[in-house]
């Protein structure tokens, strides 16, 4: 399963004022580093990891380290594009439809993000391009999230 991850996610890990999401994204980059998922993001989260300047706690460190791993999709913004169009139409802001666009591109099956706007839009989401928003911690509470050791090949 291939799975896109927000810039919104950093930031839940940054200020550490979420602990559900940093404790399942945390889940999922572990998943990661043993290939029992896939995972890509954009160049817009591994900024706000350079970013980030706040407390240096052990699980951040480790948590960014594997983040700054995770490939970045690299998709050329192309505002003609009619995927792109029709979230904007619906209501989603530039960023979070360039986001949805990337990920969609590159073939991701979930989005994982803590954005309130962009899981409101989260129907219109999957109907346009069949992307599964999800907070980090609902996805590692759904089956089949990981690969299980049967399916490593």
């Amino acid at each position: 399963m291939k799975v896109y991850l927000d810039n919104d996610v950093v930031s839940a890990i940054g200020k550490d004022d979420n602990a559900p999401e940093s404790a399942a994204l945390d889940r999922v980059l572990a998943a990661y580093g043993d290939g029992e998922v896939d995972l890509v993001t954009s160049t817009v989260t591994l900024k706000e990891i350079e970013r980030y300047q706040g407390p240096q706690r052990p699980a951040i460190k480790q948590i960014f380290r594997l983040l700054k791993e995770v490939p970045n999709a690299c998709i050329p913004m192309n505002r003609n594009d009619p995927l792109y169009d029709d979230l904007l139409k619906r209501g989603l802001e530039d960023i979070d439809a360039w986001h949805v666009f990337v990920a969609a591109k590159n073939g991701c099956h979930a989005f994982l993000t803590c954005d309130r706007l962009i899981h409101h839009y989260a129907a219109a989401i999957r109907q346009l391009c069949g992307l599964v928003v999800q907070k980090p911690s609902d996805f590692v509470a759904s089956p089949g999230w990981r690969r299980g050791p049967a399916l490593i090949a």
